[in-house]
């Protein structure tokens, strides 16, 4: 408003065009050619659709009824799974599986996915963790990173890789519970959101309910087709063994109760002592044994000795016997209820499919009333973040009318303007249909940016058909034609500008380029198309409303007279 008017007297000045070169005015003349054709083309289109008003709406209508068919055919997810080049594998062997076995599991594996993976620049395990910032110590637990060569060096998808290395790991070592995930941006996001894939969240007050519903909705998972994965947060597939004390061979051996208890605790997980002073140091003492990571069987009781009152060693087998029983690995409480978690592992990244099968399945069971499910995880975050977008995009669709309104002091002109809105999700679905992208939070943060920049052409277009008709006092119709004309040009400006700013991200391709490509996508798509109805739509719906209010403006003088 002040920089372009002030740069447009310093440097837009009258020059003679004598002095230009032949050149210059040969591509000026060639330009302004080219525009004139396309205004005369546009003017006599124009008036075809004006001839034509019913027509030509029912036809907009009619696409943008197909736009919104067609959206049930795009995917759904929160954000776009990205190819970073990471994948990441988590790794729990059998309970009871020491360091060294769980690390030959871990070289089997890495051997496997090498052979799988040729597309491999480096790997890392990590051999006694669940993960790489996990601070818990877990012999029968590894975590591997794998790294990719660059995008440009490889002919498949990581979301193609992903798939193929789990089924190939999970039929080749059974005994093992292997989860093979997208690493990168996908990896942090699962940290933020409580996991990657299909969550469903089952809590109540009776946890044996809790648990056989969690079996039952697990196994609709297993069956569902974009499913390749699944897993529960209650296992019992862990064994407890007990070494059951007799107090009866305890006393014909001499052997006391706190005795007992002290030796195992000193020979499975070691006890401190005391501290060493020496030169002003501490040194803290430590008794271990050999044994501290063998597993507890029949055997490990004979190898454990302990001294009786009368001197003598005798075997922990002599007076203890060794009893299993399936025990849960952990119990989980939401807002004081039992609470199983169900993840499925989709091979698609599109939610909407098993978000849908997985309601209907759960809505057909006669549910106690002390039980409860949810969906929870990444399809929650979706489904609280489209509502506070449509939200959003309400009130700034809003704020977009009552700054008309105010401008135009008018109640309906600003709806004609605003009727070009609508039109933009014709493009915009188009848009990510024929990119391959899919509809998520970064598509609908289009929409909202779309709404308030699409009306733009068209408030320039009413406005200045406005003062036509009243600086030049011209006829509804020639109004139209003239105004339609004449902002043709900076209509198409403006928006091929923004177009071409927009076409890079629009086919971006690289790391991590699948979540911001489809804004750029979307916006592309939604603009052009609601540019291209806007210049037809909102003449027409400027006729049509104005010879009505004209109409009953004339109908109201007749009545005073």
């Amino acid at each position: 408003v002040v920089i372009v008017p002030w740069l447009s007297s310093l440097l837009l000045k009258q020059k003679d065009t004598s002095k230009k070169k032949k050149i210059f005015l040969k591509i000026e003349n060639s330009i302004d050619g080219f525009m004139e054709k396309i205004e005369a083309s546009y003017i006599k289109s124009l008036d075809w659709v004006l001839q034509n008003k019913k027509f030509a709406l029912v036809t907009a209508i009619a696409l943008f009824i197909a736009s919104i068919i067609l959206i049930s055919i795009l995917r759904m997810n929160f954000l776009p799974p990205t190819d970073t080049g990471e994948f990441e594998i988590h790794i729990e062997t059998p309970p009871g599986y020491t360091l060294e076995e769980t690390q030959k599991k871990v070289d089997t594996i890495d051997a496997l996915v090498a052979s799988l993976v040729p597309e491999i620049d480096a790997s890392v395990y990590y051999v006694g963790t669940d993960s790489a910032l996990s601070l818990t110590d877990s012999p029968n637990k590894a975590f591997g990173r794998i790294r990719l060569v660059p995008n440009e060096k490889r002919k498949r998808f990581i979301q193609e890789i992903i798939p193929l290395v789990q089924d190939r790991l999970s039929e080749t070592i059974p005994d093992c519970n292997i989860t093979v995930l997208n690493g990168g941006f996908d990896s942090l996001l699962a940290l933020g959101t409580g996991g990657q894939g299909y969550q469903l969240e089952i809590y109540g007050s009776d946890l044996e309910k809790v648990n056989s519903l969690a079996i039952t909705a697990r196994n609709f998972l297993n069956q569902d087709p974009d499913v390749f994965k699944t897993e529960i947060s209650l296992r019992s597939d862990v064994e407890q063994l007990i070494a059951k004390l007799s107090q009866s061979y305890m006393g014909a051996l001499g052997v006391t109760p706190y005795e007992a208890g002290i030796t195992s605790r000193i020979l499975f997980g070691g006890m401190d002592v005391g501290t060493l002073h020496i030169d002003n140091k501490d040194y803290p003492i430590r008794i271990d044994s050999n044994i501290s990571d063998a597993s507890l069987n029949e055997d490990t009781l004979n190898k454990m000795a302990i001294l009786t009152q009368d001197g003598r060693y005798v075997n922990f087998a002599a007076f203890s016997k060794l009893e299993s029983k399936p025990t849960l690995t952990r119990i989980d409480r939401k807002d004081r209820n039992y609470s199983v978690e169900i993840t499925g592992f989709l091979r698609v990244d599109d939610q909407s499919g098993v978000v849908k099968r997985m309601n209907e399945a759960m809505s057909a069971l006669n549910l106690p009333s002390e039980v409860h499910y949810s969906v929870s995880g990444v399809s929650a975050l979706m489904q609280d973040s489209i509502s506070s977008l449509v939200l959003m995009f309400a009130i700034s669709i809003f704020l977009v009318y009552a700054v008309m309104v105010i401008q135009f002091e008018r109640f309906i002109q600003p709806l004609i303007i605003m009727a070009s809105i609508p039109f933009c999700l014709i493009g915009l679905v188009l848009g990510l249909y024929l990119f391959g992208s899919s509809i998520s939070i970064i598509a609908m943060l289009a929409v909202i940016t779309l709404g308030g920049t699409v009306v733009n052409n068209a408030i320039v277009m009413v406005d200045y058909i406005n003062l036509l008709r009243k600086e030049e006092n011209l006829a509804l119709v020639d109004a139209i034609f003239k105004g339609s004309q004449s902002r043709l040009r900076p209509i198409l400006m403006t928006t091929m500008t923004t177009l071409v700013g927009v076409l890079p991200m629009a086919l971006a391709h690289g790391n991590g380029s699948e979540v911001y490509a489809p804004l750029g996508q979307a916006i592309f798509g939604g603009l052009l198309s609601s540019t291209l109805i806007t210049l037809f739509i909102i003449p027409s719906l400027y006729e049509v409303i104005e010879k009505r209010r004209i109409k009953r403006l004339e109908n109201k003088t007749e009545v005073k007279l």
